[in-house]
């Protein structure tokens, strides 16, 4: 039988020392880079390196946003979306080395909304309706006298991206605009390829169906129909015109509701022109009840024959009220609504006593429904 191997052994004899490990080479000295920190979800945070201490912070941000040009950096700044070591920056502010400079998610609009100095909770959204949101997409119902963006002559006016201030803060931007005094449907976006993708459908002509709710002095004739002249964009003082030279413009309309001293009208506009609505059905005659640039007056009041209270209107009754758009990522069509706000409901309501009360003293015949009408309600 042949010998056993000796079994092998697995540890030191007693008293034998382990060999010593050779030491780790010592450490190459690494300097703090102007790395990004740990990402904050609303945006980045740069920590300012010892190489970097001094920097002025236009200087620091313009080096590491090539993209965005110095002026436009220190916009948001002045606006007060820039924060180093949790205070918000001012726009001389020299750097030191350790500092976290926080950076939201840059966008066009970011410049446009103002931190308040006393804002403690932004963005409440008190004032505007959200009807959809998703990672990308944002629609809301604008109220009317709220402008989308700031602009020359607005004072102190609330826009819709300060209202909107969260949001904006978080990366959404206009897709478009309407005008100040319209209310309804409004689409943000964010994501720089995402905007552009849904900008793009905006501006191209067909792409984008809309629907808008007038009212208006008189009634079209004929009840419905289309307008299709050129139009001239808006020069010094803000007025558009028709002009054979102006660009290609078109506006399907029907009458919804008929009460002899005024309509109801959906218009449908296949090119976005500026004011291109307004000015369409002004070329029929039949202006929006108030507007002040191409109607005949700036408000308007209707006494209830019931005893109720009357109709008021300060601004330009049109209200985006449906819209349908392709997803900006997914491309599937979607269809948004927006409600009538009370002003013009109230309107309606007594545009529909006073113009029943006229049609029993003509034929006898209260106010029906028009063409464009499907259901008779608001």
């Amino acid at each position: 039988m042949p010998a056993r191997k000796p079994p092998r052994r697995t540890s030191k004899p007693r008293g034998e020392a382990a060999p010593e490990r050779a030491p780790a080479p010592p450490a190459t000295p690494v300097e703090p880079v102007e790395a990004e920190a740990p990402a904050a979800p609303s945006g980045r945070t740069y920590v300012v390196s010892e190489t970097s201490d001094g920097i002025r912070l236009d200087r620091f941000l313009a080096d590491r946003r090539r993209d965005w040009s110095r002026r436009r950096l220190m916009e948001i700044v002045k606006a007060g979306h820039i924060y180093v070591d949790g205070r918000r920056a001012k726009p001389g502010a020299t750097l030191r080395a350790g500092a976290r400079v926080e950076v939201p998610p840059l966008t066009e609009s970011l410049a446009s909304v103002r931190v308040p100095d006393d804002a403690a909770a932004p963005g409440a959204h008190t004032e505007v309706t959200v009807l959809h949101r998703d990672d990308v997409l944002l629609v809301v119902s604008k109220p009317p006298g709220v402008p989308c963006h700031g602009g020359a002559g607005l004072g102190v006016r609330k826009t819709l991206l300060e209202l909107l201030r969260t949001d904006v803060l978080a990366g959404f931007g206009l897709a478009h605009r309407i005008d100040q005094d319209t209310s309804g449907l409004v689409v943000l976006v964010r994501g720089a390829e995402a905007r552009t993708t849904l900008s793009e459908a905006f501006a191209a002509d067909g792409v984008i169906e809309k629907t808008y709710d007038a009212l208006v002095e008189g009634v079209p004739e004929p009840p419905s129909g289309t307008v299709d002249v050129a139009l001239a964009p808006p020069g010094h003082g803000g007025t558009g015109r028709v002009d054979r030279n102006g660009k290609p413009s078109r506006t399907d309309y029907a009458v919804v509701e008929s009460f002899g001293i005024a309509a109801r009208v959906r218009a449908v506009p296949f090119t976005g022109r500026t004011h291109q609505i307004r000015l369409h059905l002004a070329f029929l005659g039949t202006p929006l009840l108030v507007d002040p640039l191409y109607g005949h007056r700036a408000g308007w009041r209707l006494v209830d024959p019931k005893g109720g209270p009357a109709a008021r209107l300060s601004r330009t009754p049109l209200h985006a009220a449906s819209l349908t758009i392709p997803h900006p990522v997914t491309g599937v069509r979607m269809t948004f609504h927006a409600p009538l706000l009370a002003d013009h409901r109230r309107a309606l309501e007594v545009l529909r006593v006073v113009g029943a009360r006229e049609a029993r003293r003509g034929t006898g015949e209260g106010p029906a429904p028009g063409p464009g009408d499907p259901s008779g309600t608001p």
